[in-house]
């Protein structure tokens, strides 16, 4: 009801177009994971690598319409763990450019990068000079997911000629439904006051539940829901891969009824 209230209103006063980005972050750990196939097409999945799920469900969101990007781990402040494929400070430039190559090769269909955690390798410019390196020779774009006011991912990836973005909001830090309600109202705005917006979420189930309620919304609120790539410039989306799948991948592609085993 509350939702449908601001609806009328916004609708109202006349609202001018404004596009939404929502990337699902940490994408590929659990079997529950897989509820992220019932948002909106339009909904951006970064996935995991190296995690029980995340290439399957990343070849299933593929097949659903779904952009799929890479959700590439680095160090943070708090020494999280950090699973397989992460960056860290220690690392050689061999081991920087081989980790970041298995992580690409480990999920299908990418066509962009975002930082899982990071709070403190971001913050280091010589090591995103490095990492957006190696990522410039994959024709891909970056979401600075801005886990650190202080990071420099963003610059780095401008400086390396790759597409990039930055994250406005983070939905759920805090999975009450009024805390959902204040960030998803709080990234609307920002898109109707700038014309774009990057919101990222996770799959909770508390998310899931409230996106599938306050998504339908956007449209009478004039935003429009797009993949992250939409949001940048149609000379920056020329330098991306083609969004074509590899014919030598396609044998190994599994039926599309066998997402059912997920």
């Amino acid at each position: 009801m509350r939702y449908a209230l601001l609806a009328l209103l916004l609708w109202t006063q006349g609202v001018t177009a404004a596009e939404l980005t929502l990337i699902i972050d940490d994408v590929g750990y659990r079997q529950t994971d897989k509820g992220v196939l019932a948002l909106p097409a339009a909904t951006t999945l970064s996935v995991l690598p190296h995690t029980p799920w995340g290439r399957q469900l990343a070849v299933a969101g593929w097949r659903r319409g779904h952009e799929i990007m890479l959700h590439l781990p680095m160090l943070a402040d708090g020494g999280n763990a950090l699973g397989p494929s992460a960056l860290v400070g220690g690392m050689s430039p061999w081991e920087m450019r081989l980790t970041i190559k298995r992580a690409l090769a480990d999920i299908p269909f990418v066509r962009g990068v975002n930082n899982h955690m990071g709070s403190t390798l971001t913050r280091q410019r010589p090591l995103m000079d490095r990492v957006m390196g190696e990522l410039s020779q994959h024709h891909l774009y970056f979401v600075d997911s801005l886990t650190t006011p202080d990071s420099v991912a963003f610059d780095a990836a401008r400086e390396q000629g790759i597409p990039a973005l930055r994250r406005h909001v983070f939905l759920d830090n805090e999975t009450e439904e009024v805390d959902l309600e204040k960030q998803f109202s709080q990234a609307i705005t920002i898109a109707r006051k700038h014309g774009q917006a990057v919101l990222i979420g996770h799959p909770y189930p508390e998310t899931l539940a409230f996106l599938e309620q306050a998504l339908p919304t956007l449209a009478s609120q004039g935003v429009s829901l797009v993949p992250a790539s939409a949001l940048l410039s149609d000379k920056q989306r020329a330098q991306l891969r083609p969004m074509a799948p590899p014919t030598a991948f396609l044998h190994r592609l599994p039926e599309p009824n066998s997402v059912k085993t997920l």
